[in-house]
């Protein structure tokens, strides 16, 4: 696959980053919660694909961070430590429930979310 085409990955999940924010200023928190989802499902996928050539077809965030692990030992502290590992799967809890059930997310369910996102999440995802 060409870089271009890995880059891409990598470029949709700073959009939807960017959307998930947008959605959260208009409180529009379902869909808030499935661009957070989105961001860091693409991320993951895009560090799988140039470090592996590859990447599961799943939307596990925690299947796709265990992948991971064997380039970067730290991202075991991402799943092992029981805060994160309680939010990554809230997470993908609610990316679920907001896409097929009719639950509605709240502003209390996404806000701590996209914090824990850009200040955790992301910081143990960069330097892959």
């Amino acid at each position: 696959m060409p870089a271009s085409d890995v880059e891409i990955l990598r470029e949709k999940s700073s959009d939807y980053l960017a959307e998930a924010k947008r959605l959260v200023e208009e409180g529009k928190w379902d869909l808030a919660i499935v661009a957070i989802h989105q961001h860091c499902e693409l991320l993951l996928k895009y560090y799988a694909l140039k470090l592996n050539g590859s990447y599961p077809r799943t939307h596990s965030l925690r299947e796709l961070i265990r992948l991971l692990v064997k380039h970067k030992k730290e991202l075991n502290d991402l799943i092992n430590n029981e805060p994160n590992i309680l939010k990554l799967a809230r997470l993908e809890d609610a990316y679920i429930s907001s896409r097929y059930f009719p639950v509605r997310a709240t502003k209390e369910d996404v806000l701590p979310l996209l914090r824990f996102v850009e200040d955790v999440f992301d910081e143990y995802i960069s330097g892959l």
